[in-house]
């Protein structure tokens, strides 16, 4: 069950305070100050105990140039794990691809990612103008809700909002103001009224406009619902385990600073255990593009199926 904003940022804030149900708590530390300081480092938490069973991650790329014997290229923030760099022609059929080799490969390592940077050992052999970054977003990011969309408009099409910093102020958290923060994440427009649809849209691109303080979100696809800006968020992409994970990491973490007793902290951990069980399953198994097997054969599979050989 979500807040009644349906906004999921609250809806987590909401959790984490339940799961503490600390009157001291409900006036020290304000809903603002737990998505920005127990929201966004939880989050961190369960994304990295994700990443390596998730079987449907968001795959983003990142085009660029490659300039003759240039050896780094800077990386925005959503850059998280590389999985291919490729050249790709325009019906989507990679013609190229630069295979990385070992640190210690007598030709170098081809590409390797150093920090922030894209390293190239040797250094590129000609001027390439369009290379293709294959990854999944990092995650680190600062999510933001606007309970009001005063200075936050669309275009023709609806698949970009431009967003006025000091005019479209976040009722929680605040704008992330790194190029590229916010690739992988969700616009959510909630609406204000039982009669608006909530729409999720997955964001492509995160960019400083050329007009003074104003940012731009755009989206895979068109928003159909929502073609006036009403109260949106920007908020991690998920469902209800995934939010669940959340509160219950937020609440461990909030747990601390309000040193709480260790039979109380045991049962918000087992409801930790729990969530990040259910989330675990739901993600590993979203694609399926394969169906489960046997590692070997067994009596139990040996028999009985006429296709096998």
């Amino acid at each position: 069950m979500a807040d009644s904003s349906n906004s999921l940022l609250k809806t987590a804030v909401e959790r984490i305070r339940g799961y503490l149900d600390d009157p001291d708590l409900e006036a020290k530390y304000t809903d603002d100050y737990i998505v920005r300081h127990v929201f966004q480092p939880a989050f961190a938490t369960v994304t990295s105990r994700l990443n390596n069973s998730a079987s449907n991650p968001v795959l983003k790329r990142l085009t660029f140039p490659l300039v003759k014997n240039q050896q780094y290229y800077q990386l925005p923030p959503c850059v998280g794990e590389v999985w291919r760099l490729a050249i790709v022609d325009n019906t989507g059929n990679v013609t190229q691809e630069a295979i990385p080799r070992g640190l210690y490969n007598y030709r170098g390592p081809n590409w390797q990612i150093e920090g922030n940077m894209l390293s190239f050992l040797p250094y590129p052999d000609a001027n390439y103008s369009s290379v293709e970054l294959w990854y999944c977003p990092s995650g680190d990011f600062q999510p933001v809700y606007c309970a009001t969309a005063s200075g936050a408009t669309f275009n023709a099409t609806y698949t970009a909002l431009t967003v006025l910093l000091g005019t479209t102020t976040p009722t929680l958290g605040t704008f992330d103001r790194r190029p590229g923060a916010y690739v992988g994440q969700m616009l959510r427009f909630i609406g204000t009224t039982n009669n608006s649809v909530v729409e999720e849209r997955m964001i492509e691109s995160w960019t400083k406009s050329a007009t003074a303080n104003a940012w731009i979100a755009t989206v895979r696809i068109p928003f159909t619902e929502n073609t006036t800006a009403t109260a949106f968020e920007i908020a991690p992409e998920g469902g209800e385990s995934l939010y669940e994970a959340v509160a219950c990491a937020g609440a461990m973490k909030l747990a601390g600073y309000r040193k709480t007793t260790g039979d109380h902290f045991m049962m918000i951990q087992a409801q930790y255990r729990d969530a990040m069980k259910t989330l675990m399953d739901r993600s590993s198994n979203m694609q399926m593009r394969m169906p489960k097997s046997w590692q070997k054969d067994t009596v139990d599979n040996e028999l009985g199926q006429s296709w096998r050989f």
